[in-house]
């Protein structure tokens, strides 16, 4: 019987030189799929910049011993999920990567618009760590149209949210991972970019 890979995910974030903010991201995510039903939960890398991130999976991916998975923002909207991925970020200014040989558009999951775009979806969980100061009029409705918005309008309405609350303004290193343990799946699923990734991760 030959036994399945190991499943990892390579993500943008956590920070590669502070093991701390590391540790944090890796527990989020895996709280996230646990809460969603993940049976085959993957091994997170907090990877830091977004670069380092592609640079890792496409090591990885040409030693060929894991099933590895690639996690990073969009930085921009994106079309529908059935958008190839790759085409993406190899258009996107800044990155110009090109796809693996041996990757497949199902290897490369996109936060559309960014990791805050997740947060956002989440009035619930952006209020278990802001508490109930939290202003909820200043961010967009939940739901699919977030994917359409931009990170400067994502990350204004989180600022402008969070800053009457005691632990506010939102600030990525010291709230995001405490933000995204706390993030349900079934907002995920809303947005297609969100839903796309945890179908693929064989979520139930």
């Amino acid at each position: 019987m030959v036994k399945a890979k190991k499943r990892v995910l390579f993500v943008e974030g956590g920070g590669d030189q502070n093991p701390s903010l590391a540790s944090e991201c890796r527990r989020a995510f895996s709280m996230l799929f646990e809460r969603a039903g993940v049976k085959r939960r993957p091994k997170v890398v907090a990877c830091g910049g977004r670069k380092r991130a592609f640079d890792q999976f496409c090591v990885a991916l040409a030693e060929a011993k894991d099933d590895v998975w690639l996690l990073v923002d969009a930085e921009e909207p994106v079309a529908g999920a059935s958008f190839d991925p790759w085409a993406h970020v190899k258009a996107r200014p800044g990155d110009g990567w090109e796809r693996p040989g041996a990757a497949t558009d199902e290897q490369l999951h996109l936060m559309t618009v960014t990791m805050e775009t997740w947060l956002v979806a989440d009035r619930a969980a952006l209020t278990a760590v802001f508490g109930s100061k939290l202003d909820a009029s200043k961010l967009p409705a939940e739901g699919a149209a977030l994917e359409t918005k931009t990170k400067a309008a994502i990350n204004t309405a989180l600022q402008q949210a969070t800053k009457p609350t005691k632990a506010g303004p939102y600030g990525k290193g010291a709230h995001s991972f405490k933000v995204l343990a706390q993030v349900s799946p079934d907002k995920l699923r809303a947005l297609a970019w969100g839903q796309r990734l945890l179908d693929a991760m064989g979520a139930s």
